[in-house]
């Protein structure tokens, strides 16, 4: 979901524009591509730098959000349920081209469809600058500095089933592979009123899922808070404190991601990039938000409708002994991990949060320079 914040005009009262500045100097971020968001972005090339860190903003390029991708393929299921009507074969083949498209893109990260839908723009705080200096970087500590935006059906499918409920599992096998089956069984000359009532079942489930995008947009713009930007600035911390205990280059990146919780759109974006050079060797340590009080944890998988494996031995030897878990949605670890680079995420916040990634940022260094 898109939203930038409305500008106050500059004859605007004062007493409006000194409490927006008010606002803003408190630290909220926005949803991916907002304008808030980007305004975020300077704030942690500032925060970094007084770290003695030198940083830079990256302009990238990311995909449409989530819910247009959805709705979009939703819609040419529920078009290939009504052409098989007349025509099955046609109404088939145009419900396996959605079928396909919907798995490439949510997961394996392939866009094709997805393609034809206006993308938008979003910034990556990177330290070092982007340049030579990222082939002699060992570990990159990664977090997002979006806001998610509101979902009600998506939480509730996530409180209700724990996570093995999902919007795309629902739309994908139960809207579109139901299409499809349906649609086949016409082809073959298998008719009647079972099947009738089997493809209206299966035309219904896209129909609930747009609908569930109409409310998800009508939930309006989550609000803002300092919290937002906790995860990135304790990446900032773990890097500080690596920095501190080598005395100098520690060997760590920082890649703080635009647009990561909504999409991991600003990771596609970095990892992508053709003229990005990194040791074969190089991991990704990520962090997401997870309860304070909770006990750190690390992913052992991540995505939905495929899942990736990560890799938690990072943090194995780690005093905390945090505990793996499968986190089903896609994040700058999952596009790292597509692209053969070892990663995993730390979900958990907080001192204890800092401690897992420093251990798992010393379980991926080199094992001379680890053991030196």
């Amino acid at each position: 979901m898109e939203s930038d914040e409305e500008k106050t005009p500059a004859d605007g009262p004062v007493e409006k524009q000194a409490g927006k500045r008010d606002v803003l100097s408190g630290g909220p971020t926005g949803v991916a591509a907002s304008d808030l968001e980007r305004r975020a972005a300077n704030r942690l090339v500032e925060e970094l730098e007084s770290k003695g860190r030198s940083a830079r903003i990256q302009e990238v390029r990311i995909p449409a959000s989530e819910s247009a991708t959805i709705t979009v393929h939703a819609l040419i299921t529920i078009a290939a349920s009504l052409i098989g009507l007349k025509w099955p074969g046609i109404g088939a083949a145009v419900c396996l081209i959605a079928t396909f498209s919907f798995y490439a893109e949510r997961g394996l990260g392939l866009r094709l469809i997805g393609r034809l839908i206006p993308g938008r723009r979003t910034s990556n705080v990177l330290s070092p600058p982007p340049g030579p200096a990222w082939e002699e970087v060992d570990v990159i500590l990664a977090s997002g500095y979006d806001v998610p935006d509101s979902y009600p059906v998506g939480e509730w499918l996530s409180r209700r089933f724990s996570g093995q409920v999902t919007t795309d599992r629902i739309l994908f096998y139960g809207g579109m592979i139901g299409t499809f089956a349906a649609l086949m069984l016409r082809v073959v000359g298998i008719d009647g009123l079972a099947i009738n009532l089997f493809q209206t079942i299966t035309a219904a489930i896209p129909l609930a899922v747009i609908a569930a995008q109409i409310d998800r947009r009508l939930a309006g713009t989550p609000v803002a808070t300092q919290e937002d930007l906790a995860p990135a600035r304790d990446v900032m911390t773990a890097a500080q404190e690596a920095d501190n205990e080598a005395e100098g280059d520690s060997g760590i990146g920082i890649c703080l991601f635009g647009a990561e919780y909504s999409s991991a759109g600003g990771a596609d974006a970095f990892f992508g990039d053709s003229r990005l050079k990194l040791k074969p060797e190089c991991a990704v340590v990520n962090l997401v938000r997870g309860a304070r009080a909770s006990k750190p944890q690390v992913t052992a998988s991540e995505g939905d409708l495929m899942p990736g494996r990560m890799n938690p031995e990072l943090a194995r030897d780690s005093p905390l002994k945090p505990k793996p878990v499968a986190l089903r949605s896609q994040t700058a670890a999952t596009i790292a991990r597509r692209r053969n680079i070892r990663a995993t995420t730390v979900v958990g916040r907080g001192e204890a949060g800092v401690d897992v990634i420093m251990d798992a940022a010393e379980g991926a260094l080199p094992e001379e320079e680890a053991n030196s």
